[in-house]
């Protein structure tokens, strides 16, 4: 068995965090009230904007080193 690639693994860390906090803010609206509830699910949706900004970094770098990587045609490479 293959081992997956880095790009699933932050994908699942990020859905797993984003399943916890919304579980957490359930939990801190029904023990201290709305406004925990909402400071929680505030912190939440600026954690996912760093997430979502380090995902397409990720992207961006899988990308760029897959078109570094790839054969080019006889008359694109550069003589030695």
């Amino acid at each position: 068995m293959s081992t997956p690639h880095p790009v699933i693994g932050v994908l699942r860390a990020g859905m797993l965090l984003g399943l916890g906090w919304v579980v957490a803010a359930v939990v801190a609206w029904q023990a201290f009230g709305m406004l925990w509830a909402l400071l929680l699910l505030f912190v939440w949706l600026i954690l996912q904007r760093f997430f979502h900004r380090a995902v397409q970094h990720l992207g961006t770098a899988v990308a760029a080193s897959a078109r570094r990587d790839a054969p080019r045609p006889p008359h694109e490479e550069t003589p030695r």
